[in-house]
C-alpha cells in the first residue's frame, strides 16, 4: 500500500531521522494505517485518519537520545499551544493536533503534566494507557519502523474507555472501529490468543468495563471473551 506524502508521515520521517521515534509509541487512529500494513493491506481494517496525532511515552520514559522536539515540529509549521491552568503543551498546525500522552500510574499528578526532559516537552497522564504500553508491536513500512499498541490491546483499550469520550460523534467513531478490528482479529488464531491473553491479564475491574460496553456492540467479540463459541 503506497502512502501519501502527508503531513503525518513528515512527523514521523523527521522524529525518526532525529532517533526519537523509536523511543514512543504511535496509538489512536493513525495506527489503522500501520494494521493494514501489518495484515498484507487488509480493507478490513478500517482506516480513520483524524486531525489528531498522539504519541505515547512510556512511563517510565525510556529515551535514549537528547533531542528538542518542539524544534523539529517547529520547522514543519507546528506551533505549541500551551494551556496556563495546567501547563500541558500541545502542538498545532492548520491540518494536525499533536499532542504527547503517559500512562497515568499509582495516585497520578492531577492535572499537572509529566516533564520529559530528555526530549523538551510535557505529556498529559491519562489512566489505562498502561494497557497500551505494555502490548507493543513494531511495523516497518518504507523503511521507517513505528512502534504501535498490539491490535488486541487496541481494541479492548477503546471499550474501557468508551465511557469516559465526552465527544458523542468520537465515541460513536471509536465504537465502531473497535468492533470492526476486533471482530476481523477473531478470524486469526493468533491474534484470538492475544486477545484472551491481554484481556484475562487485565484487572476484574477493567474485564467488566469491557464486557458492558462490548455488550450492546459486538456480539461476537463479547461470546468469545465469555468463553463462548465464536
Amino acid at each position: 500500500m503506497k502512502r501519501k506524502s502527508s503531513l503525518f508521515f513528515k512527523i514521523l520521517n523527521k522524529l525518526n531521522e532525529e532517533g526519537v521515534l523509536e523511543d514512543i509509541v504511535l496509538i489512536g487512529s493513525w495506527c489503522h494505517y500501520f494494521y493494514r500494513v501489518y495484515f498484507s493491506n487488509s480493507f478490513e481494517i478500517p482506516l480513520l485518519r483524524t486531525l489528531d496525532v498522539d504519541f505515547l511515552i512510556p512511563n517510565p520514559p525510556k529515551i535514549h537520545k537528547k533531542v528538542n522536539v518542539p524544534e523539529i515540529l517547529e520547522t514543519l509549521d507546528f506551533v505549541p499551544s500551551h494551556n496556563y491552568l495546567t501547563g500541558y503543551t500541545k502542538y498545532v498546525h492548520p491540518e494536525l493536533e499533536l499532542e504527547f500522552l503517559i500512562a497515568e500510574l499509582g495516585r497520578g499528578k492531577g492535572d499537572e503534566p509529566y516533564k520529559i526532559p530528555q526530549l523538551n516537552i510535557n505529556a498529559q497522564g491519562l489512566r489505562f494507557l498502561n494497557l497500551l504500553q505494555l502490548h507493543t508491536l513494531k511495523i516497518e513500512d518504507e523503511n521507517i519502523t513505528v512502534t504501535v499498541p498490539e491490535p488486541a490491546a487496541y481494541v479492548l483499550h477503546k471499550f474501557i474507555i468508551q465511557e469516559r469520550r465526552l465527544n458523542e460523534e468520537k465515541q460513536k467513531r471509536d465504537l465502531l472501529s473497535a468492533k470492526e478490528i476486533g471482530e476481523f482479529l477473531l478470524r486469526n488464531k493468533k491474534q484470538q490468543k492475544k486477545i484472551k491473553d491481554i484481556f484475562n491479564s487485565l484487572p476484574g475491574k477493567w474485564q467488566k468495563t469491557i464486557l458492558r460496553n462490548i455488550k450492546n456492540n459486538s456480539e461476537l467479540i463479547y461470546d468469545f471473551l465469555l468463553n463462548k463459541k465464536v
